[in-house]
């Protein structure tokens, strides 16, 4: 019982010890909206470490992706 209460905290402690790594935040949508919230992710990705991937798309693809699915 000791051995196992060993091994679980040697792999607490190895598993605090590595840094958290942040996901990506992926999304698309309006063409519009794209110039702000580029500059926006920029200033997001600076603070925080998070990237934000925006896909600008037209009003008809948008329609045709919400038809159809993705």
């Amino acid at each position: 019982m000791n051995f196992v209460k060993t091994l679980v905290a040697a792999g607490l402690v190895a598993a605090s010890a590595m840094p958290a790594r942040a996901l990506d935040i992926s999304g698309a949508g309006s063409t519009f909206v794209y110039p702000i919230l580029a500059k926006w992710a920029d200033s997001y990705k600076k603070e925080t470490g998070t990237g934000v991937n925006y896909q600008s798309i037209a009003p008809a693809a948008v329609s045709s992706r919400f038809r159809t699915g993705p």
